[in-house]
């Protein structure tokens, strides 16, 4: 039941458009650190800018970020929270533990909120059981939980294979999770298996290390094409030197179905 006493449907459409979700990910300074950054894109306002005029659906941050900088008519941008992080300082086996309440990232003003699993670490049955509490608590207010699917782990000899993909998109329905976002290895063949293993979860593929932008955006239309919900990237767009007219092009495909030849225009 939800805080003020009725059971609540999970609403998932404030973060997209035309049934699509283009997620800009602004999450990675924790784990990664600085190195991801310049001397432009370490300023939070300068990405949230990009998610601003790029016709986001969604932005994703930490809780830090969130409250200092989610304000004014960045709020038109639905809130995604991360609710765990972990930095890469650490040299311990692979385990991401909740430091936000799903609460607090609702006062934040959040849409959504999200969760990194490390499936294979020998730390998953803590994650498990904290990320249930999570879609409890967040499902009792309405919101959607999203899923960082990560296999991980001295046991995990290849996270790309297609069995540990599928297998993880599988976890992450079994799990309660509304939305998994997953690695795309560029086999789309078992992508699309991987889609029916995730079942009534929907999927958003990871963006990934920086790329040639022609071949992201065609990795990014097989995706679409094959039946993915959309995309959530980050450092493909705002390590870019021109990021709105990656966003412009990432938008006619996810959003308006356009092939890649067709939004390579805005690349020119």
């Amino acid at each position: 039941m939800s805080p003020r006493g009725e059971a609540l449907s999970i609403n998932m459409n404030r973060l997209l458009h035309k049934g699509k979700a283009l997620f800009l990910a602004y999450d990675q300074g924790m784990e990664h650190g600085p190195r991801d950054f310049d001397k432009k894109n370490v300023d939070p306002e300068h990405v949230l800018n990009i998610a601003l005029e790029g016709g986001y659906t969604g932005i994703i941050l930490l809780p830090g970020v969130a409250e200092k900088y989610y304000h004014g008519a960045i709020r038109d941008i639905p809130l995604i929270v991360k609710l765990n992080g972990k930095t890469s300082l650490a040299k311990i086996d692979p385990i991401s533990r909740q430091f936000c309440s799903v609460e607090r990232a609702i006062k934040m003003g959040a849409s959504a909120v999200g969760y990194t699993i490390y499936d294979g670490s020998p730390n998953e049955p803590e994650m498990f059981k904290e990320f249930g509490k999570i879609v409890e608590e967040a499902h009792d207010y309405g919101i959607p939980v999203i899923a960082w699917m990560y296999p991980r782990g001295r046991f995990i000899k290849d996270d790309e294979s297609n069995e540990i993909l599928a297998y993880s998109a599988r976890v992450g329905l079994e799990l309660g999770a509304d939305v998994l976002k997953l690695k795309f290895n560029g086999d789309i063949d078992n992508f699309k298996w991987m889609l029916r293993c995730a079942g009534r979860a929907k999927v958003v593929v990871a963006g990934g290390n920086k790329t040639d932008p022609k071949q992201f955006l065609n990795d990014v239309s097989k995706v679409v094409s094959a039946g993915a919900m959309g995309i959530a990237v980050g450092r493909n767009v705002w390590q870019s030197d021109r990021p709105f007219s990656i966003s412009k092009a990432l938008r006619s495909v996810v959003i308006d179905g356009k092939s890649a030849l067709e939004a390579s225009k805005f690349l020119h």
